[in-house]
């Protein structure tokens, strides 16, 4: 860790700025009594995209300001309107099948947290849920590109599914052409609305758009932090341990 106490002032953003910008002044992380932190302990909370079917939205006593294309943090229990920017610190990927009105009978749920294995079906590589049906119905399972992202309120797990997988795919061939970390610089999620037809009706729904903000470089005090928290989530995650409080809500990303 540097012994350099850098201030960190980013350039002005017009949306919710959840940059971690007092680490930069607080000098070197305090990791007295974590070395018995082990990765199965790793259950980040999450900033889900909201929907209209989310239980944030649709729960009697949810929390305020709870809306459609709004984003929420489960463990701060914060609504933001958004554009958000965030630090991402980490990428795995996860898959997940939830049965619908429509899935075909004796079809069970089946997560997998680390995208190799699941818990139900075994291995994802000979899972034929993975795969197109009829020409052009799309799996039953449904794969996430997932970023822990480091916030002022710890980390926290940010899934990339179905209608926000595309973007994600993206950023990742644009992140993976340069040499550099992916804290290096902040990123931008915007929540985007679109529609589509379900069982008849159009219906409106959210996703979300990922940019990497190359002009705006993360000082290293943070990018150290950063490292660190990517450390322990590729441990958890190559034990198969990484997991978010979302638990691969099926509301979160349509």
């Amino acid at each position: 860790m540097t012994d350099n106490v850098q201030i960190w002032k980013p350039s002005e953003f017009a949306g919710d700025d959840l940059l971690p910008i007092d680490i930069a002044s607080s000098g070197p992380i305090d990791t007295r009594g974590r070395d018995n932190v082990e990765a199965e302990d790793l259950i980040l909370p999450a900033i889900q995209l909201l929907q209209g079917q989310s239980d944030a939205v649709t729960q009697e006593n949810g929390p305020e300001g709870a809306k459609p294309g709004k984003f929420y943090h489960t463990g701060a229990q914060e609504v933001f309107d958004g554009p958000l920017r965030v630090l991402l610190c980490a990428h795995t990927r996860s898959r997940a099948l939830f049965p619908k009105e429509d899935t075909p009978a004796g079809v069970e749920k089946c997560l997998s947290r680390d995208g190799v294995e699941g818990s139900k079906y075994g291995a994802c590589d000979a899972c034929p849920h993975r795969e197109w049906r009829d020409g052009n119905k799309p799996p039953l399972c449904s794969e996430s590109h997932n970023f822990t992202a480091l916030t002022p309120y710890g980390p926290a797990i940010i899934r990339f599914a179905r209608t926000s997988f595309k973007t994600a795919r993206l950023f990742l061939t644009s992140w993976t052409m340069t040499p550099k970390p992916l804290w290096a610089h902040p990123a931008l999620i915007v929540a985007k609305s679109d529609s589509k037809e379900v069982r008849g009706k159009m219906t409106t729904f959210f996703k979300m758009e990922l940019r990497w903000l190359q002009r705006e470089t993360v000082p290293p005090a943070v990018q150290e932090a950063a490292a660190a928290v990517n450390a322990q989530v590729s441990e958890a995650h190559e034990q198969g341990k990484f997991g978010g409080s979302d638990d691969f809500d099926d509301a979160v990303n349509l």
